[in-house]
């Protein structure tokens, strides 16, 4: 990620100019019972609901960058944005690449000029079911406004008013019908798309209108020699609606948008003919099968649970859909504040960092695995470019930007160059993810569809990287820089020699997977230069220095040397992944990124320190989740940086999932250890656990731990260690894991392949009497 200083120089211009928003409160005035708004300047808000899956308050964020949004992965908005983003569409010429804006024909606003009308509404964000809601309930009947990206019309935003009478018809009532005013706010002309005007059309006695132009700017003609065709179709909205003072009426207003217009046009249609209440359970039943697939459950701690489910809405609100009504477009990665966000500095533009495989990725992987496969598509279909970026540098292999976004080049705003040409360790990281991807589902076919291909020649990259020091004897990586990016152009970044190492070390096993269908290199000399690179370690304190030269008491940004112990789960004795922690967390500034706080957390979990480890944890989190939404910024109160911070929230799944629970995934096994409950909470269930196919739950409360078999891959059968014995693991069984483990999962071995050694640095096991 960029050096968030330079990048927050042209934030906080931004907040100097933006006017305090002012956001709607629903009243319902006397004629006809017409609705309308009144301004609203409150501060942040409250979260009136004691449901856990349900946002509510009277009274919206005064800051508008704190509404929450909806999306399908496919379309996403902020809740009365008037932006709509689609997945793959940029507009900019490399590092001033960023999503295209659409206006938000889908941004349908209720309306009136009667502003001190009594009643207020009540703004609900629903995560279960993925939908925002504006209720108002009056006298005699109650309006609801729904507002969602529909997930099985991939291509549809939809605003639903429905009007429930609460009473049967008064003959002596002087205007028996409700009147709603409402108001369409798609805001300014694009700029960064040229539609032409405006065509309006007769559907089945409703008129629909068509926008269709293309992206003004390629982001790199080399990649991206056209614009990109994009088409939007929308239904026409009146100044009101008029509604009989009986029963229940739904109208459905859309938005859709495609590359293809045919496609956006026959989705509005479908749209349009489906009755309001099945559209809308169709909707509901996509959601519902998300959550049948896996949870990450809270009790005893509604704050807690409610942040937790916000999470997951938020980061599946990214994500395609698994079932749509037409085929899926091409998907183009997740970005650090998510599909409904990015066309702003700011909000880094909707590019993919390393963000996407180490904060974002794991929590995904375990419990919707499919997902990760696409993530790491989106690699695998830029490729191609990362081979044209190492061969550029000087290079082999695939060197893969720090920035990319639609074309898979360097993408990186020229506000930062040093992070693009030093911050290489974003290639290891994807090799790493691959790791975790193979060591969870042993998908064979992904090996043969590019992934022999991807892992290799990562490999060969790092391997034109390390360069041998003839007075040390070892390989050093050179002019890089690791996660603090306060510290450029360094020489054996800690972090980064270890990626390289594990990628390294990754081919040389993917080679004899690979090796019945890709004509893989012999690989030996990978493992070689794996073992032999160079990797800081101070013995004197008994600690990794981050890089090559690093002055022990220098401030650094943010989670980098600790990022050793987890995720990568680095071999050390335990005094010195202490001393990392300790140390570490004296130097880290305090206006780092969020995510951080969520490793320090894991690290103390696994060292059995949990009164430390319920204090990082709960700043992982306290100072970053604002109400009433639970939209995550980048940046601790008061400061803000980016919003909505997916990066944040992945390592504080990560602190859940791998720390409290403590789930390990190693390429042979998958482990707990240490399962434990996070502070002030009842119980910790998470349900979904994909691991070679099975599908396996973890309950942890403060009396027991049970680990519950729902199916098994009859292609690897698994068998548990449970504390006591050997347990063949079988569907409907439920097995208590007493003790701290750890609980060790194991099938056969794949392929008869030799696990790599996954150790970086000879003089470290020499001075460790290893």
């Amino acid at each position: 990620m960029w050096h968030f200083l330079a990048r927050n120089k042209q934030a906080a211009v931004m907040l100097g100019l933006l006017a305090v928003a002012a956001f709607v409160v629903v009243v319902l005035a006397t004629r006809g019972a017409s609705i309308g708004v009144v301004e609203v300047t409150a501060a942040e808000t409250d979260d009136v609901s004691d449901d856990p899956h349900v946002f509510s308050t009277y009274s919206l964020p005064s800051d508008n960058r704190f509404m929450p949004s909806v999306g399908n992965g496919h379309l996403a908005t902020n809740v009365f944005s008037d932006t709509v983003y689609m997945n793959g569409l940029y507009n900019g010429f490399r590092g001033e690449s960023h999503r295209a804006r659409i206006p938000a024909w889908a941004n349908i606003r209720l309306n009136s000029t009667l502003t001190h009308h009594p009643y207020k509404p009540v703004y609900s964000l629903d995560t279960k079911h993925g939908v925002f809601t504006v209720t108002v309930d009056r006298d005699r009947s109650v309006v609801t406004q729904r507002i969602y990206a529909h997930r099985f019309y991939t291509r549809a935003i939809v605003n639903q008013i429905q009007v429930a009478s609460k009473h049967r018809p008064d003959p002596n009532f002087l205007h028996p019908e409700i009147w709603i005013a409402v108001k369409l706010m798609p805001g300014p002309d694009s700029s960064d798309i040229e539609f032409g005007e405006p065509v309006p059309e007769i559907f089945e006695g409703r008129t629909i209108w068509r926008a269709c132009g293309q992206t003004k700017i390629s982001e790199d003609p080399d990649y991206q020699p056209l614009p990109v065709d994009v088409c939007a179709y929308w239904t026409s909205v009146p100044d009101h609606l008029v509604v009989p003072q009986h029963g229940t009426r739904v109208f459905t207003f859309a938005m859709t948008a495609d590359k293809n217009g045919t496609v956006a046009r026959e989705e509005l249609i479908k749209v349009l003919q489906e009755d309001g209440e099945e559209l809308y359970e169709k909707h509901l039943e996509q959601w519902q099968r998300l959550y049948q697939k896996a949870t990450i459950q809270i009790e005893g701690n509604l704050k807690l649970a409610k942040i937790v489910n916000g999470i997951w809405y938020y980061i599946l609100s990214s994500l395609p859909s698994e079932e749509s009504h037409l085929p899926l477009d091409r998907f183009f990665g997740l970005s650090p504040t998510g599909l409904a966000r990015g066309g702003t500095l700011d909000d880094y533009e909707g590019h993919n960092f390393w963000d996407t495989e180490t904060w974002m990725y794991p929590a995904i992987l375990l419990l919707y695995p499919g997902y990760a496969h696409a993530l790491l598509q989106y690699r695998l279909d830029t490729a191609y470019v990362a081979a044209q970026i190492a061969r550029t540098t000087g290079h082999k292999g695939y060197r893969f930007p720090w920035e990319s976004a639609y074309t898979g080049t360097e993408v990186t705003q020229p506000c930062c160059p040093e992070v693009a040409e030093f911050e290489q360790h974003i290639s290891g990281c994807i090799s790493f993810a691959a790791r975790q991807y193979l060591a969870t589902t042993r998908d064979e076919e992904w090996l043969k569809q590019g992934g022999c291909s991807l892992v290799t020649h990562i490999a060969d990259f790092w391997a034109s990287r390390a360069v041998i020091n003839y007075t040390s004897g070892y390989y050093d990586i050179s002019n890089v820089m690791g996660p603090d990016e306060d510290h450029s152009n360094v020489t054996n970044s800690a972090f980064t020699n270890v990626v390289a190492g594990y990628s390294l070390y990754l081919a040389q096993y993917v080679a004899c997977l690979c090796k019945e269908y890709y004509m893989a290199k012999v690989a030996e000399r990978y493992a070689d230069i794996a073992w032999s690179l160079a990797l800081p370690y101070d013995a004197r304190y008994d600690y990794h220095p981050q890089y090559s030269g690093y002055g022990r008491g220098e401030i650094i940004k943010q989670a980098d040397v600790v990022l050793l112990a987890f995720p990568l789960q680095y071999p050390m004795n335990e005094s010195t992944r202490a001393n990392d922690l300790s140390y570490y967390e004296k130097v880290t500034r305090k206006n780092g990124p969020a995510m951080t706080w969520s490793m320090h957390t894991v690290g103390h979990l696994r060292s059995g320190d949990s009164e430390k480890a319920a204090t990082m944890f709960n700043k992982s989190y306290d100072a970053y989740v604002r109400e009433p939404f639970k939209v995550w910024s980048e940046l601790r109160r008061p400061d803000v940086g980016a919003v909505n911070f997916l990066t944040g929230m992945g390592g504080f799944l990560q602190a859940l999932v791998f720390g409290y629970a403590g789930i390990s995934v190693y390429l042979d096994r998958l482990e707990v250890h240490r399962p434990q409950l996070p502070p002030q909470t009842a119980k910790l269930k998470i349900k979904g656990i994909k691991y070679l196919g099975a599908n396996l739950t973890l309950d942890i409360d403060d009396v027991d731990v049970t680990l519950s078999v729902s199916s098994i891959d009859d292609n690897w059968p698994l068998v548990m260690d449970n504390g006591k014995h050997n347990v063949t693991l079988v569907p409907g069984l439920s097995v208590t894991l007493s003790g701290d483990g750890p609980f060790v999962i194991r099938s056969k071995e794949w392929k008869d392949c030799k696990l790599p050694a996954d150790v970086i640095g000879q003089h470290y096991l020499r001075q460790n009497g290893q």
